[in-house]
């Protein structure tokens, strides 16, 4: 297959089964390979796969390991099983992993925290276990790292603070445990942040910390937070959009500069969601629950 020529024209959602050849991986003049929207294949080194939206199965051909200039990598929407590949952990220059919606399982390989070029990494609905990579420092570039409904287990990784440029970390809907690491409390970037459906715990942070300063979605619903929920924190932004706490043990008082805040007619300025146990949060603005129920809004 090295000196054969291929072009993409098929578009997106095209119904293909089967596995990916290992055989691409062996491929040494190919520099774009697409089969989800129409494109124009141009064969120099591989750096794009774009293979969304199918119904491939199997793993990732370990023919592309130690590849140097694989950097983009769509997988999303497919039917690929088995143990989350490890040849991903050995591309250099990663930049951009997309496998939502698959059936990957087994571990996500520490090394995937070492990879200093990954900036995207969505992981989001599969079926994977074992404990998030805890090797991140201040020179990974990753800006979104999202993890949703999986099985993974464990305390929050406490490095990922020193990956400074990420916004955006979605761990809801697993069995995560402990309390949100101390090292987050620095954090500056940081605007997303979904731990909903989880068992952690302990008390958010109380103090004004850097933690607190750019967040613009904050959700932790149905956990086993507990005391006081530091309100004046988010007070003085008019960035947050969502706060979502119920079925928690927080306490305390939403007040009423909060609650202005719902106010349709402020636009990108709105707090679109606002939730609490209504018996434990005093808020006249809040779509409540009292014993894991919906009530209706105040």
């Amino acid at each position: 297959m090295r000196n054969v020529r291929w072009i993409s024209s098929l578009g997106r959602l095209n119904n293909l089964y089967g596995e990916i050849p290992s055989e691409l991986g062996e491929l040494k003049e190919m520099r774009w390979f697409e089969i989800q929207d129409d494109s124009l294949g141009s064969w120099e080194k591989v750096h794009t796969m774009l293979l969304g939206g199918n119904y491939l199965g199997g793993g990732f051909p370990t023919t592309f390991s130690q590849n140097e200039m694989l950097g983009t990598i769509f997988i999303d929407r497919n039917q690929m099983n088995g143990t989350f590949p490890s040849v991903f952990s050995t591309l250099t220059n990663l930049e951009w992993l997309d496998a939502e919606d698959n059936d990957f399982e087994g571990t996500l390989p520490r090394q995937m925290g070492s990879l200093k070029s990954l900036r995207i990494l969505n992981l989001n609905n599969n079926t994977m276990t074992g404990f998030l990579p805890d090797t991140w420092d201040e020179k990974n570039l990753i800006e979104d790292f999202e993890v949703a409904n999986n099985n993974f287990r464990g305390t929050l990784p406490g490095s990922l603070a020193s990956a400074k440029w990420l916004k955006d970390f979605r761990a809801s809907n697993n069995t995560l445990t402990g309390e949100i690491p101390t090292s987050w409390y620095e954090w500056e970037n940081l605007e997303e942040l979904y731990l909903d459906d989880n068992s952690l715990g302990g008390e958010l942070p109380q103090t004004p910390e850097k933690f607190y300063d750019g967040l613009q979605e904050f959700s932790v619903h149905n956990n086993n937070f507990e005391g006081r929920f530091p309100v004046e924190n988010f007070e003085p932004t008019l960035r947050v959009k969502v706060l979502s706490l119920h079925n928690n043990d927080l306490t305390g008082t939403v007040t009423t500069n909060i609650c202005d805040r719902r106010d349709a007619s402020l636009a990108w300025t709105q707090l679109t969601t606002l939730t609490a146990d209504c018996d434990k949060i005093k808020c006249s603005c809040c779509t409540c629950y009292i014993d894991g129920e919906i009530q209706e809004q105040g």
